[in-house]
């Protein structure tokens, strides 16, 4: 089985939230942007000898990005061998694989992650079995973007003796419930009772 978090369903939906005008884009996308232009700068010194004119991407471009999209298209897109921005999205989205998924997973987003479109969340893609593999999806009203992995703990927490907030401790439950249903039922259908 597989339990994840931060699923990007839909990169090409995904993009547009983080380059619309607002908080996001002012905050989010403005200093990841600052980030990824300073490793194509690293990338073009180590890689491509310092030449701005490299034929591995399109360096100028890189640096006159003012949106995620933009940097993508000069970049990863160049890199990776995708012919735009949207061809990588639309060939990187989870969403379109979910139904060829093997084993059971557990996917976790939160409705607040600045990364993510809020108003797009696939829970009909969630199956219980029914001749396919299980996927059980969950959607928290907070956590961010990938912010309940890294949360302090509460008081509560350590008087709990819990070592770690909730996201890993649920991930980590689901992997051991799957193991513990392989376990008793060998070659046998999993049973589905988990959450």
């Amino acid at each position: 089985g597989g339990s994840v978090t931060g699923a990007p369903f839909d990169a090409e939906r995904n993009v547009k939230c983080l380059d619309a005008p607002g908080f996001n884009r002012f905050i989010y996308s403005g200093n990841f942007l600052k980030t990824l232009k300073k490793r194509a700068q690293f990338q073009l010194d180590r890689h491509c000898n310092g030449d701005p004119l490299t034929s591995a991407f399109d360096f100028p471009r890189v640096m006159e990005a003012t949106s995620i999209g933009e940097f993508d298209d000069a970049f990863i897109a160049r890199v990776y061998g995708f012919e735009s921005n949207i061809d990588y999205y639309r060939k990187n989205s989870c969403y379109y694989f979910l139904k060829g998924v093997a084993v059971p997973l557990f996917i976790i987003n939160a409705g607040d992650d600045p990364f993510f479109d809020p108003d797009f969340f696939p829970i009909e893609e969630g199956v219980d079995g029914n001749g396919n593999s299980p996927i059980k999806m969950e959607r928290t009203q907070y956590g961010g973007h990938l912010g309940f992995m890294f949360h302090q703990l509460s008081d509560s927490d350590y008087s709990k003796q819990r070592k770690a907030s909730w996201m890993p401790i649920e991930l980590a439950r689901f992997i051991n419930h799957v193991h513990e249903c392989n376990s008793k039922q060998a070659n046998d259908e999993i049973g589905w009772n988990y959450l």
